[in-house]
């Protein structure tokens, strides 16, 4: 359920990019009147995509893999995708105390023209590594199921 929010959140913040960029252009190219708050805009909607995307695509075990054993071999390859987990656990760490340091300074600095503190856009990293750790737990159960049947069997 928290996926299918999320993914439609990813949309509707997709579509709000694409429409802040399209203006961008638009005005710069065509209306000759350039509208210099789209740049900061369109860096905020990428930012909030980004990191709820890879909490996505945690949840769906959809980051960049090397497969460097045949499915011949399921053991090593469980063992392989546990290890994969746990870089993805370190990683959603590191990025969650550091989008905590960087949403705290962003307390204390705007968006000039937006007119926002720093600290909306900042906020995107801690959100989406909370969620990939999150969705992180239950991919690691589901993967140590399959390590367990690899073994089993």
């Amino acid at each position: 359920m928290l996926e299918r929010a999320l993914v439609r959140l990813l949309g509707l913040l997709f579509a709000a990019l694409i429409a802040t960029i399209a203006w961008q252009v638009g005005g710069r190219e065509a209306l000759r009147v350039p509208a210099i708050w789209t740049q900061e805009a369109a860096l905020f909607l990428f930012t909030w995509c980004v990191f709820l995307g890879s909490a996505v695509a945690v949840r769906r075990s959809a980051h960049y893999v090397c497969e460097v054993l045949p499915p011949s071999m399921p053991r090593g390859r469980a063992c392989l995708k546990l290890f994969g987990d746990a870089g993805i656990g370190i990683a959603a760490v590191v990025l969650l105390w550091g989008g905590i340091g960087f949403t705290e300074i962003g307390l204390f600095r705007d968006l000039e023209t937006l007119g926002i503190a720093e600290a909306w856009q900042m906020a995107a990293m801690p959100v989406g590594a909370a969620l990939m750790l999150l969705f992180l737990a239950e991919v690691l159960a589901r993967d140590i199921a399959a390590l367990r049947a690899a073994f089993a069997s």
